[in-house]
């Protein structure tokens, strides 16, 4: 079994249930994390061992324009298949080729399957964060593996990789 993950706002996701919600509803701000185009929302198949979780956060990362915190949130695959989603398999657009292949394209989604959808994450997905710290520290080693084309990469966003870095390490 495998989950499929999306990049998000922890703290739409954090299990707050508000007087004035009805039993059985959530709260509309996680439906703002699964915003779709063309009736389509992009996830990365993570590993049933987690193994591949980092990569594909730090690739996200890469593509940000700023260091910060990554939140996110995974599921198991299983739960598109119980609302009948279809998936299409589509090269993502990170600059990580290897996590480029676990994209996939939910597609074909109504209104009623995304509401399905967050509401079967909220109730059985699982939330994480990395650290910016951490964030800075594992793009500099995944750049230093070759994991990004670093076409991919602005120069000024490989600068700032390893600035963050040797600004941090100078702390320590």
């Amino acid at each position: 079994m495998s989950f499929l993950l999306r990049k998000v706002r922890k703290n739409r996701w954090d299990s707050v249930f508000p007087a004035w919600l009805t039993p059985g509803d959530f709260q509309a701000d996680p439906l703002g994390d699964l915003s779709t185009s063309g009736n389509t929302l992009s996830v990365y198949r993570v590993n049933n061992d987690k193994s591949n979780l980092n990569r594909i956060i730090l690739a996200l990362a890469a593509g940000c324009d700023n260091f910060a915190n990554i939140d996110y949130i995974f599921f198991e695959e299983s739960i598109i298949k119980e609302i009948g989603i279809k998936t299409d398999a589509t090269l993502g657009t990170t600059a990580d080729s290897e996590v480029n292949n676990l994209h996939i394209d939910l597609v074909e989604l109504s209104a009623s399957k995304l509401v399905k959808l967050c509401q079967m994450i909220l109730e059985n997905g699982t939330t994480g964060r990395i650290l910016k710290d951490d964030i800075v520290t594992g793009l500099e080693a995944n750049l230093n593996q070759g994991y990004y084309d670093l076409r991919k990469l602005t120069e000024q966003k490989k600068q700032k990789i390893l600035n963050e870095y040797r600004k941090r390490s100078t702390r320590a």
